[in-house]
Parts: C-alpha cells; sequence; structure tokens
C-alpha cells in the first residue's frame, strides 16, 4: 500500500518512504491551501499527517483505520515550502495501534505533532487504495 488516496493525491502528496510501521510523505504548501492569515489552513497539514498515519499503520498488511487523532500546531510553513510528515509506531497489538506523527519544515522545524491511534480490521489491507 505504498500510493496515496485520491483526496491525499489531489492535495500533491507523494510517499517519500514506506517500511513496516513506519512512513514518510511530503506536500508543497500550495496557495490554494491557505486559511485567512496566508498560512496552511491546518486541515492541510493536519490531511498531511493522516496520510503518512495511513501508509505506516497499513504497512503490516492488515486494514487499519484512524480511531483517534490529535494534534498539536507548533508553527506555519511557508506557501512554497515543502513540509513532511514522519508516522512511527509505538505500539501494535493485534486489534491497535498507536502512532507518532511529526510534520517538518525544509528547514527541519517542527510544523506540528500528532498522535494516532488506529483500528486493525483483522482484513487484509486493499490491494487499490
Amino acid at each position: 500500500m505504498a500510493t496515496l488516496d485520491a483526496f491525499s493525491t489531489a492535495l500533491g502528496m507523494s510517499v517519500v518512504q514506506v517500511a513496516t510501521g513506519e512512513a514518510t510523505v511530503a506536500m508543497t504548501v500550495r496557495e490554494d491551501m491557505t486559511n485567512v492569515h496566508g498560512t496552511p489552513h491546518g486541515g492541510a497539514i493536519f490531511s498531511l499527517a493522516d496520510s503518512a498515519l495511513a501508509l505506516a499503520s497499513n504497512s503490516h498488511g492488515t486494514a487499519a483505520v484512524a480511531l483517534d487523532v490529535s494534534i498539536t500546531y507548533c508553527r506555519p510553513a511557508p506557501v512554497g515550502s515543502i513540509v513532511t510528515a514522519r508516522a512511527v509506531e509505538d505500539n501494535l497489538t493485534r486489534s491497535t495501534g498507536l502512532y507518532t506523527i511529526t510534520v517538518t519544515g525544509e528547514d527541519g522545524k517542527l510544523i506540528a505533532t500528532a498522535r494516532g491511534t488506529v483500528f486493525r480490521t483483522g482484513q487484509p489491507v486493499p490491494s487499490q487504495v
């Protein structure tokens, strides 16, 4: 499942890396992703983090869906810059997974940090996302 869903693709996200229990996804911040302050909308940054979570949590071959994701925004990223989300598995059981997701800018500074819990369905990951 090293591909992205239609929504993530529409936002211009690309898969940087996927390994068992982790994934990295990148996206260029576009003008049409900004809020009234001229900075990236929280929903765009959250979507990037969520896509990294999806790839990492499904990397075992068992379909996983988010139960809970919380995010803390630290600083905005400039329009035109590339932001990267990296999801890392902290704990895995038969039915759940816990992940930490960091979103960083090109300068390596923290844009946001998130925690996600997923439910592992026991079913195989769909062949097409």
